[in-house]
């Protein structure tokens, strides 16, 4: 199988095309989400890089869903994807987005007014909230309905692959091309953002509020700019 004629390993291409895309645009693009989400739940070096790559698997899970689906359906998929189909989908999935990033906001915002209002069964609750702690399903969450947002690199990979590949080959190329982007700065930059946060303890409290709000305010214009652009 070869996604273009000439290029001998689509896999590494796939890598390579979604490293080249992390560093151009998906640094750019996530980090305003991430560290924003970050500064909210007041994460310092280790766990801004460990919410960081759960964002990330988020990504890469939704890359692996829809290269699975594309892979399982390639024939209908070569009838029917174009600018045209593909705009409907687009859209509900940023209407996805802004929604699980306005919530995530307020979610963080009503734990924190709950930390406040109760400090003193802070510690039977903690036994409980370590195990969900482990794996943080917001962070997840954000990294998922941002990557059912289809970048226009990972749609040219998988229009070339539907032709003459596998169902697993279109699957592969859409996670090698996610793992491509996770290996970006975004990683480094939100474990720093963490550190930096992390220096100034007298303020945790309202540079959680202002992440926070940052989201929901990220979140509604997301809402906004896809309304305009669908009603355009």
């Amino acid at each position: 199988m070869s996604l273009m004629p000439g290029i001998p390993n689509p896999y590494l291409e796939s890598f390579a095309v979604g490293l080249l895309y992390g560093l151009v645009f998906c640094t750019s693009a996530c980090l305003p989400y991430i560290a924003s989400y970050i500064a909210g739940i007041g994460a310092g070096f280790r766990k801004g890089i460990t919410v960081t790559l759960i964002y990330n698997s988020g990504r890469i899970t939704a890359y692996a869903l829809i290269g699975g689906l594309v892979g399982a359906f390639s024939g209908i998929f070569r009838l029917f994807v174009s600018d045209a189909t593909m705009s409907p989908f687009q859209e509900y999935s940023s209407y996805a987005f802004s929604i699980v990033t306005i919530l995530i906001g307020i979610s963080i915002i009503l734990k924190n007014k709950s930390k406040s209002c109760d400090c003193n069964m802070e510690n039977n609750e903690d036994v409980k909230a370590s195990t969900f702690k482990r794996f943080d399903v917001r962070a997840f969450s954000l990294g998922l309905s941002r990557g059912l947002i289809i970048c226009p690199p990972l749609v040219m990979l998988l229009l070339y692959s539907m032709p003459f590949a596998a169902p697993f080959d279109t699957f592969a190329v859409a996670v090698l091309f996610g793992i491509g982007t996770a290996v970006s700065p975004l990683l480094l930059l939100g474990g720093v953002t963490g550190w930096l946060l992390n220096k100034a303890p007298l303020f945790r409290e309202w540079i959680s509020i202002a992440g926070a709000a940052i989201l929901i305010l990220l979140g509604a214009g997301t809402l906004v700019n896809t309304i305009i652009v669908a009603y355009s």
